[in-house]
C-alpha cells in the first residue's frame, strides 16, 4: 500500500507478534489506530499469477474508520511529516520493520499505550493483514497485470 501521505491517528504501537499467513509465520509490528487517512492510496496484492491493483482516485483521500482499527505491518516508510499534529521539517526519513525496532523499545512503548498523531510524506506500508474498520476509497479502480 503507497500513499503520498498517511495520516495515523491515535495511533498505538503494540509491539513485535507473530501472525500466520498463506507464506507461513511472519513477525510484524502491531499498530492500532481510530483513523487511518491515506492520500493518492495505491495498493497491489500478488494473486495467483497476476498482481491485484485498487488504486484511489489522483488526489484524493482513502479512510479506513470504525472500530478496533488493527494493523499487523512487515514494513513501514516514510518522511515524518507531522508528530501530535505539529508539522516537522522533511528531514526524517523512517524505515521500520520487526528487526529494526529494538525489543527493548517495542517492549517498552507497547506496555505504555501511548496514543500518538502521525503523518508521513511518500509512504509505503507493507501489510500482512488488518482487522477491524472499513476502507473507503473515492474514485476506486481495480485492475489485474501480470506477474
Amino acid at each position: 500500500m503507497q500513499g503520498s501521505r498517511l495520516e495515523l491517528q491515535d495511533l498505538v504501537f503494540q509491539g513485535v507478534v507473530t501472525v500466520n499467513t498463506a507464506a507461513g509465520p511472519k513477525r510484524v509490528l502491531k499498530f492500532s489506530a481510530a483513523a487511518v487517512n491515506i492520500r493518492d492510496l495505491k495498493m497491489a496484492v500478488s494473486s495467483g499469477p497476476q498482481i491485484q491493483h485498487i488504486d484511489g482516485a489522483p488526489g484524493s483521500t482513502s479512510t479506513i474508520e470504525g472500530d478496533d482499527i488493527t494493523m499487523y505491518v512487515e514494513s513501514l516508510t516514510g518522511t515524518v511529516s507531522g508528530v501530535e499534529n505539529l508539522p516537522m521539517p522533511p528531514v526524517l526519513r523512517v524505515h521500520l520493520t520487526p528487526d529494526t525496532v529494538p525489543e527493548w523499545l517495542y517492549d517498552t512503548i507497547g506496555e505504555l499505550g501511548l496514543k500518538l498523531q502521525l503523518s508521513l510524506d511518500d509512504a509505503d506500508i507493507d501489510q500482512a493483514g488488518q482487522t477491524g474498520g472499513q476502507l473507503v476509497v473515492p474514485g476506486i479502480h481495480g485492475y489485474g497485470t501480470p506477474r
